[in-house]
């Protein structure tokens, strides 16, 4: 229709109605060029958004983990305590030999939090990071990450200090006493003769404390991990930032 009437305005040589004609032409042009961009924009900012609530799920999941792992290798660190006071009291021994005997077989150990980041592996792989458009927040969500990475990457040190526990222990703890998930429970006749050989491993004794730092190491990486994440998630959600935990003296 445009186009036979275009033909038509110049058939007549009528130059005005031709230049009116193109005009209309160019508009449309450009108008359909802005509604495209207008259109792909928000799919844009929709896709942003989609991946933080997506990340502040994650991070949601990894806080409950973080809550989980911080009680129970906070529980072990007592223990390491409870190992090193049995010492100088054997009375604590025959008032709770299960304890005793629990925290003798796991108190070398700690528990870590392997930390959800599918959806930012997933924004970085396909180069999608600028659809998150709140500059600050995209460098805190990466700078997150990156700690989380970093700080894993010297978990070596938890580990070795964790093996090198459990060779000072051979010889102390059959198979009996070192079955997780559990719920057992043990009788002084039991526990005074690993007492007994406990005491007399100084080497296992000057161990403790080396495996009692490495371990409020381990629970001072989750403390700072979990705030993190917690003010994060106020951040994408527009929320009050949550006031950081203050650590127990």
């Amino acid at each position: 229709m445009l186009i036979r009437r275009i033909t038509k305005h110049l058939e007549d040589q009528n130059w005005f109605a031709v230049a009116l004609d193109m005009l209309v032409v160019i508009f449309g042009v450009y108008l359909g060029f802005q509604l495209n961009d207008w259109n792909e924009n928000r799919k844009s900012i929709e896709k942003g958004e989609s991946y933080l609530q997506r990340i502040a799920g994650e991070l949601e999941q990894n806080i409950r983990f973080f809550d989980n792992v911080i009680s129970m290798n906070e529980r072990n660190f007592e223990n390491g305590q409870f190992l090193l006071n049995t010492i100088e009291n054997k009375e604590l021994v025959n008032e709770d030999p299960t304890r005793f005997i629990t925290s003798l077989a796991f108190v070398g150990s700690s528990l870590v939090v392997n930390v959800s980041n599918n959806t930012i592996e997933e924004i970085e792989f396909s180069g999608n990071l600028e659809l998150i458009k709140d500059e600050e927040l995209r460098n805190e969500i990466v700078d997150y990450y990156d700690f989380i990475e970093v700080s894993e990457n010297f978990s070596h040190t938890r580990i070795d200090a964790e093996i090198e526990y459990q060779k000072r222990t051979a010889g102390l703890l059959g198979p009996k006493y070192s079955e997780l998930g559990r719920n057992l429970s043990y009788t002084k006749e039991e526990a005074l003769p690993i007492y007994n050989q406990f005491v007399k491993k100084q080497d296992l004794i000057e161990w403790i404390p080396i495996t009692m730092a490495s371990k409020r190491g381990t629970i001072g990486f989750s403390k700072r991990s979990r705030q993190n994440a917690k003010e994060l998630i106020a951040k994408i959600r527009g929320e009050e930032i949550p006031e950081e935990e203050e650590e127990a003296q």
